[in-house]
């Protein structure tokens, strides 16, 4: 077992649309309604739909009498154990909802406004020694100038990416960002090293010198120099997430080679452009043919461009719906072979791989990782939170560490959702009467009584999980269902470029994509032949074993992180075994090494390495037993 750190014109008619629109989209997502050409753009406002769930109808955060979001967090969204997905759904679900979150919708927090979130006193993480006096830190979400300013006019936030699904987490939403992504010979994006994401350098190889006008990725404070760059920044937030990000990228460069050939008098930008337009009506029929429908969201039939269609991202959607894929994540990361064995350096733990993008070049690539989650059966979408997303978000509890159902639950309060019940009724569906009608579970409605005592008062985050699953199939209740087929509706009907509409993709492509799957383009750009079809629903029947490995026998740490050369491994280990120590540099050369008694209960292991070691990102890894 090996454990790793590491766009004004009047329009009278369609006619008239096609002749004087562009044929290709913005990158900040401007002028594709051309009667409102601030739609979707970035920086355009979130859509508040539901009422305002302000304390003041103004700005102040609301739920001020509702218990700490730490203390719902502790009664309500603890998870022992596993609780796999009821229709067993892969792990690709929700890696894949992430990606897709990732390219419609971004709003950042504001540094200067803190919104702490109080810690029940002993709460055995995050205030073990009883003080009473722990926080939680969180910032407030930035918002649009000038509102906020009396109740005509509440605070309003900002979508900082392009709304429309246009995969702009691909190619950026901002054409500075879309520029440096590109190599500008063939149409291709810069890639690395073995077909991997461009570094932050000249040449976007990591040995290479930076490059100082390298657009920023989101780190988690990481002050490592040298970073994978995407078009979107949350890209390295995770393994998964980051082979996503490069497999589409290699279908970028992968249909621009055949583009080349077919039409060899192509110039650069046209072979770059028709090629964005292809990859993101790829992901938009992944989305809407076998994503959606595979968790039971059904659309009416898609009847055409609609301009009046506002398709802007719902604050409800983006500050409470759409976190349900958090109740799905997985604390495991599978790393397996094409035969579906686990590849020699091991799977991973979630914790261990927050912002931690090595584990690709460390890892064997990206093609463990697919596979992975293609076999992983993702935790079912209910009111539990693995440890590895309540306890250890990007970092352990005293060292970083945070509780996404605690902040999801805080972030609701603070961007004026209302509670369940005016959502429910938002949407057009009769509210609940009692906590009887919410969860058949006694002990829920006890603790939901205890925490809110009124059916009216919960939460919007937490009534939504909450509620029963509309079907066995379903993977909603009745209201995020509700939610998640009008926002998905809105970006499939008012977007001009809906590849369904878009009249400059040819018959033969338009056709060629109808027979497209995720899985289709993973065989493409991998070596991965050995997968199932529909890689959303998990499938243990493409593996030479579906024994699950033994992640709960230690835990490791380096303190601190970063370092200058000394350091100590902070070692927890459930038995006693000789380990084998050693530190990669991301080439996967061995730069350190040496055994170790481990003992059980807390190890501490001085190690100094060598002062030449260049600045970067080093993986430690342990060997423990049989593995030796």
């Amino acid at each position: 077992m090996i454990k790793s750190f590491y766009i004004f014109l009047a329009i009278f008619s369609l006619n008239i649309n096609l002749i004087f629109s562009q044929v290709n989209r913005t990158f900040d997502g401007s002028q594709n309604n051309l009667t409102q050409p601030e739609w979707g753009m970035v920086g355009s406002a979130l859509q508040q739909f539901v009422d305002n769930g302000f304390a003041d109808g103004i700005s102040a955060p609301g739920g001020q009498d509702r218990a700490s979001a730490r203390e719902v967090s502790n009664k309500v969204f603890t998870q022992i154990g596993q609780i796999y997905d009821q229709v067993g759904m892969s792990a690709t679900n929700w890696v894949f909802g992430q990606f897709v979150d990732h390219d419609i919708t971004l709003t950042g927090n504001n540094p200067a406004e803190r919104f702490d979130i109080s810690i029940p006193k002993g709460d055995l993480y995050f205030d073990p020694a009883g003080t009473g006096t722990q926080v939680m830190h969180m910032e407030r979400s930035i918002y649009i100038e000038n509102t906020g300013t009396d109740i005509t006019n509440p605070r309003r936030y900002p979508n900082q990416i392009s709304t429309w699904i246009d995969a702009s987490n691909v190619y950026g939403s901002d054409k500075q960002r879309a520029d440096w992504l590109r190599s500008f010979k063939g149409g291709k994006l810069k890639m690395s090293e073995g077909r991997l994401l461009p570094f932050n350098t000249l040449d976007g190889e990591y040995d290479s010198d930076i490059d100082p006008d390298a657009p920023p990725m989101a780190n988690d404070g990481n002050p490592f120099p040298k970073y994978f760059v995407a078009g979107d920044i949350r890209a390295s937030e995770n393994p998964l997430l980051l082979s996503l990000h490069t497999l589409f990228v290699r279908e970028h460069n992968r249909i621009c080679t055949k583009l080349a050939v077919d039409h060899p008098n192509w110039s650069d930008e046209s072979l770059y452009q028709y090629t964005r337009k292809l990859v993101g009506a790829l992901l938009q029929h992944i989305i809407y043919t076998e994503w959606l429908p595979t968790m039971g969201v059904e659309l009416p039939e898609y009847k055409g461009y609609n301009h009046r269609v506002d398709p802007s991202i719902m604050n409800v959607f983006t500050a409470a719906a759409y976190r349900w894929g958090h109740t799905s994540v997985n604390g495991e990361i599978l790393r397996l072979n094409n035969e579906g064995k686990e590849i020699p350096q091991g799977h991973l733990l979630l914790r261990n791989a927050y912002f931690n993008p090595t584990e690709i070049l460390t890892g064997s690539g990206i093609e463990p990782l697919l596979k992975g989650m293609a076999v992983k059966e993702q935790q079912n979408l209910d009111i539990k939170i693995v440890d590895d997303m309540r306890n250890f978000l990007f970092g352990s509890p005293g060292e970083g560490g945070l509780d996404l159902a605690a902040i999801n639950i805080q972030r609701g309060r603070e961007r004026g959702i209302p509670d369940y019940n005016t959502v429910r009724i938002n949407f057009g569906l009769e509210p609940l009467e009692s906590l009887f009608e919410i969860t058949d579970d006694f002990e829920m409605r006890l603790t939901l009584q205890e925490l809110y005592g009124d059916i009216d008062n919960i939460d919007a985050y937490v009534g939504l999980l909450i509620e029963p699953h509309m079907s066995e199939d379903a993977q909603f209740g009745p209201t995020l269902m509700r939610i998640m087929e009008k926002q998905f509706e809105a970006l499939r009907d008012g977007d001009r470029y809906f590849y369904l509409n878009d009249l400059s993709i040819s018959p033969q492509d338009r056709n060629w994509i109808a027979q497209n799957k995720l899985s289709d383009i993973i065989k493409r750009n991998t070596w991965i032949t050995n997968i199932q079809d529909n890689i959303f629903m998990a499938d243990d029947g493409i593996v030479s074993s579906t024994k699950e490995p033994a992640f709960n026998q230690f835990d490791i740490r380096a303190l601190p992180n970063p370092n200058s050369g000394r350091f100590e491994l902070a070692i927890h280990s459930s038995i006693n075994e000789l380990a084998s120590l050693r530190i990669f540099d991301v080439r996967g050369r061995i730069v350190w090494q040496r055994e170790e008694q481990v003992l059980i209960g807390n190890n501490r292991i001085l190690i100094d390495l060598d002062p030449s070691l260049a600045d970067g990102i080093y993986n430690v890894a342990v060997q423990m037993g049989a593995d030796l």
